[in-house]
């Protein structure tokens, strides 16, 4: 990474916004259709947030009394106060407006409503609560997703005829419904009867660890049930009591309301554990006795087949009545995905104990492993696992069953232990769930682009809450809530999750991309490795600089000495990159560490070892060496004896050095940078004077040289640099490019300019200032000769190519690199009086740059000077690179956004970098624009993997997509990682489709 010299003082107080992708997020893209809208949100239920349970004429409902019997509850909790939403609904709806999404699912209470069921009066408090809640959410922009029975049901119910055993039940819900319907449908336009009652019925029916807790032999000790019989009776009942409820709806209500209408089955994913028939048919069975159960008689009006051969009579039967109100069917299916599963047959095998093994269960036995391998990460749940695949899987098997009827996503989410000993910053970074609702979310993406009819994601769950039987023990929430205080305090994943919500508005479309694209990070030897002393390797320029009497100009008077240590850590980090996803990774040789005295000295063969093992591990894992030869370290050796690049020595010097480097590591390395950004180093070490050999001398000197010529001393070194340049590719192009089949270019830094008004001056002064900085190096290197502006403005003091040089120069390059950050607006100093400033001398072009026009910023400002949010300069850049040099083909080898280590900032606030995932949002964007149009774009590598040594900022300035604690060297993934990671994966899923199509 570079830095200006304009402004190094300055410090940037970054604005942290807790606002809201996951998956862009991240945030990622899902590639949805705009119309309708895709609902993101968060979900809940009434009985686990809303509290007030004996408030305003409330009744008590099953979990009432339930949880009040001493046992019932794992931590002895209930949902008395639960997390209090009935009284702080507004300052939860704040929080979901925070985090940006478009709609909330809640569940309304039964027992709040119609304390008695139909033999009381309704309860207009509780009428009165919720109309509250849906106004002040439509207010806000979010969409009411309403559940009308999410596991409470008034126990007057269950007193008077046993509730779902009963077909009164079916009475009481339309009932129910109808209210509902009545009071709140002009404005809630997605309806759900029931939530999971796949669920719901085996565990209070069958096992009994739900209330009404009933269940009988082998399957529990419950004081009354028939676990072999009443499961299926109280299916039948909320079966048809979603139909009646779907019946009332249509006819009394939808035409007029314009809602829809459906139901929330919990699905699991199952794979056969063998490819058996006996276990395919098995999981065939697994998917017919849970998510089939239900649906298949709402939407095919009976029972699975699986389910009919196997219970017989033990199955009701639907009457023709019955039947005529189930053609009323559904408009959508909710889906509520946590786990995947294996499964076994249990027909022909001998199982063990476990759920579903039984007749009445549909004879199979499902587990988490295969050989002992699990299916996915597994976690302290047995019914959660990390597999998101298998949210995929289970989408198109839906799509496929049911003839892709409208699917929502209606839970979906990361459980975490609420364990006394972790600290309430440790359950705020909550890497795991981030990671969870990403992976998930891009399953969501790869569903929808085959096909299924997906139309919204809901994240279980905004807060943490009250989890049923586990109480207060299990933490689902984007927010953490303590609940002594019941104050609410964002995770680190309520960020991606906007991120993923913006998505939408913020979609990436990387179809324009060349196959074989890099994605990457970028990294150097002197801001990385540390070790500088270590193993041989001798003193560099940045070594003596930083030690020596430069030492003032660095920041907190640091060093690069340990760096990140990437010496000793780089199997870690590229565990890293690994983890990210990317294909190639761009890092920097140290000279010094290879020659430590140059060709004046033996090369260091453990210096020679390092970057094997670091290749060799990199491509062992997929990921490609991107190499450059010189990022502004070079042995202090080379500037003692002979002045390094102001001298013609530097050349022969380079040379030997590029020829050891191609010769041992060449098989392996099929890129090669020999500078980075020459067009940056040169003015500051040899025109200004901040970096190192610190040279410098009148007006245009920004430290305190001692000896230096800013006139004329960096077109000289500049020169060197060239031709140092020119011998490296002649070297490789000579002996080893026709075996290696490698590639060879440089880097440049690549701010774009903009006249600063449309006067011919200005515009003439903005094609001087990239004349001056980026055409000064590309220009001779691919055209044979400096710009036509050097030459008119410096005349002699621009050196001339030898004969001998200039076919040298000849070999030119194989692709340019290009370094984008920021652009600016430039003035014309030829004809116009200017202040101060850099590039206003002769000797740097006559032109001044500014951030603003007319007080107007040319982008999003920062506190840095040097540094403007423009992404357009990036397309107009690499389209002015097309253009200028016959479209050589072109690599982003660094773009990244800067980020101040301020001490006032909490480790969460550094955490959430969210600024960062808009600017390469945008930054790329405007790639893909410019390769659209022609611009033969082939890689980005992002600046930077890592937090680092940043030259004469030292440790203030973070760029990385992992916070480094320079103090422990841990590593930290931000936000802006599991954002790269997912927009990879969207990558890798598109090339994988495109490969696909092709070989069809």
């Amino acid at each position: 990474m570079q830095w200006g010299f304009c402004a190094f003082e300055e410090r940037l107080v970054m604005e942290i916004r807790l606002f809201l992708f996951m998956c862009s997020l991240l945030p990622i893209s899902l590639g949805l259709d705009p119309s309708p809208p895709f609902l993101f949100g968060t979900a809940s239920s009434s009985y686990q947030y809303e509290g007030a349970y004996s408030s305003d004429g409330k009744g008590l409902s099953n979990w009432d009394v339930f949880s009040h019997i001493a046992g019932s509850i794992d931590d002895g909790s209930n949902g008395d106060v639960a997390v209090d939403q009935y009284h702080r609904y507004q300052e939860d709806i704040d929080l979901m407006e925070a985090i940006k999404v478009n709609s909330y699912r809640f569940s309304i209470s039964w027992a709040r409503i119609l304390p008695q069921g139909r033999f009381g009066e309704v309860n207009m408090a509780g009428i009165n609560y919720y109309n509250r809640l849906i106004d002040a959410l439509l207010l806000k922009g979010i969409q009411p997703f309403v559940t009308l029975f999410h596991f409470d049901i008034p126990q007057e119910l269950e007193d008077r005829y046993g509730a779902w055993l009963s077909p009164q039940s079916q009475e009481d819900f339309q009932f129910f419904a109808d209210i509902c319907f009545k009071s709140f449908g002009d404005r809630v336009k997605y309806w759900v009867t029931f939530n999971e009652p796949n669920y719901l019925i085996p565990i209070a029916y069958r096992e009994g660890t739900f209330p009404p807790c009933r269940c009988s032999g082998k399957f529990g000790n419950c004081s009354g049930g028939d676990s072999e019989k009443e499961p299926f009776v109280v299916a039948h009942n909320m079966i048809l009591s979603h139909a009646s409820a779907v019946d009332l709806y249509r006819n009394k209500y939808q035409n007029e309301q314009g809602g829809k209408i459906g139901i929330v089955l919990h699905c699991d994913s199952f794979e056969p554990l063998s490819n058996s028939t006996a276990d395919k048919l098995a999981t065939e069975r697994a998917q017919s006795f849970s998510i089939n159960w239900i649906l298949d008689p709402i939407l095919f009006g009976k029972y699975p087949k699986e389910m009919e051969i196997i219970l017989g009579t033990l199955l009701p039967k639907f009457s023709s009545n019955d039947k005529v109100k189930l053609r009323r069917g559904l408009d959508f299916i909710g889906i509520n995905h946590y786990a995947s599963y294996y499964v076994r047959d249990c027909i022909s095998s001998v199982c063990g104990h476990g759920r579903g093994v039984s007749r009445t269960e549909g004879l199979y036995e499902q587990t988490a492993l295969k050989n002992g391998v699990p299916i996915g990460e597994l976690t302290p749940f047995e019914w959660l696992n990390v597999h998101p695949q298998g949210m995929k899987k289970m989408l198109m098997y839906l799509k496929d069953r049911y003839n892709n009827t409208p699917m929502f996503i209606v839970e979906n989410g990361y459980a975490t232990l609420s364990d006394p000993n972790v600290t309430e910053k440790e359950y705020l970074n909550d890497h795991k769930r981030i990671e969870f609702m990403s992976g998930h979310l891009d399953n969501v993406m790869a569903a929808i682009r085959e096909g299924a009819d997906v139309r919204g994601y809901f994240v279980w769950s905004l807060l943490d809450n009250f989890e049923w039987i586990y109480g207060f023990s299990v933490r689902f929430g984007l927010y953490h809530v303590d609940f002594a205080t019941l104050k609410r305090t964002p995770k680190l994943s309520a960020t991606p999750f906007s991120v993923a919500v913006l998505s939408n508005e913020l979609d990436l479309d990387l179809s324009p991309l060349p196959t074989g694209f890099l994605f990457g990070t970028a990294s150097s030897s002197y801001q990385y490795e540390g070790a500088y002393n270590s193993d041989g390797k001798g003193m560099s320029n940045w070594d003596n600089f930083t030690h020596g009497t430069g030492r003032y100009v660095i920041y907190g008077g640091k060093n690069g000495d340990i760096a990140n240590d990437h010496y000793h850590r780089y199997l870690e980090d590229i565990d890293l990159m690994e983890a990210l996803g990317v294909n190639s990774y761009r890092l920097s040789i140290s000279w010094a560490r290879i020659l430590p005295k140059g060709r004046f000295g033996e090369a260091n063969h453990a210096g020679i070892d390092f970057y094997n093992r670091l290749i060799d591990v990199l491509i062992l894992k997929g990921i490609q060496p991107f190499v450059t030869l010189s990022h502004y370290d070079s042995p202090q050796e080379l500037e003692d004896r002979y002045g390094s690049w102001l001298s013609p020595q530097s050349q022969e010097d380079f040379a030997f050095y590029a020829d050891l480097c191609f010769k041992t590591f060449g098989d392996r390395v099929k890129y090669w940078v020999t500078f980075n950004e020459p067009n940056f180093q040169v003015p500051l070490g040899y025109r200004s004077g901040i970096y190192p050999p610190c040279r410098c001398s009148g007006p245009l000197a920004l430290a305190q040289c001692s000896e230096g010529d800013s006139e004329k001393e960096p077109f000289v070194a500049a020169h060197n640099v060239i031709l140092a340049h020119a011998a490296a590719v002649d070297i490789y192009r000579t002996k080893y490019q026709t075996e290696q089949k490698g590639s060879i270019g440089i880097v440049l830094q690549h701010e774009w300019y903009e006249p600063l008004s449309n006067s011919t001056a200005d515009k003439l002064a903005a094609e001087r200032a990239r004349s001056f900085t980026f055409n000064w190096f590309l220009d001779p290197i691919i055209l044979g000769k400096y710009p036509t502006e050097m030459e008119n403005l410096v005349g002699s003091l621009l050196p001339k190519f030898s004969s001998k040089e200039k076919e040298k120069l000849k070999k030119g390059l194989d692709f340019i690199g290009v370094n984008y950050y920021t652009a600016f607006y430039v003035q014309d100093c030829m004809y116009s009086t200017c202040q101060t400033g850099q590039g206003n001398s002769r000797t740097e072009g006559l032109y001044i740059q500014s951030g603003a026009k007319n007080g107007v910023p040319i982008g999003e400002p920062t506190k840095f000077s040097w540094f403007n949010i423009y992404p357009d300069g990036m397309e107009k850049a690499l389209t002015y690179v097309r253009d200028r040099y016959n479209n050589t083909p072109m690599f982003i080898t660094e773009n990244g956004y800067a980020q101040e280590d301020d001490p006032n900032s909490t480790f969460e606030e550094h955490l959430n970098d969210s600024k960062r995932i808009k600017y390469m949002m945008d930054h790329i964007e405007a790639m893909v624009a410019a390769i659209r149009n022609g611009a033969d774009v082939r890689g980005y590598l992002a600046w930077s993997l890592l937090d680092s040594f940043e030259w004469i900022y030292g440790y203030t300035i973070r760029y990385g997509f992992h916070h480094v604690d320079f103090a422990t060297l841990k590593r930290t993934p931000r936000l802006s990682a599991t954002w790269y990671k997912q927009l990879l994966v969207k990558y890798k899923e598109m090339t994988r489709q495109e490969k696909l199509l092709q070989n069809t």
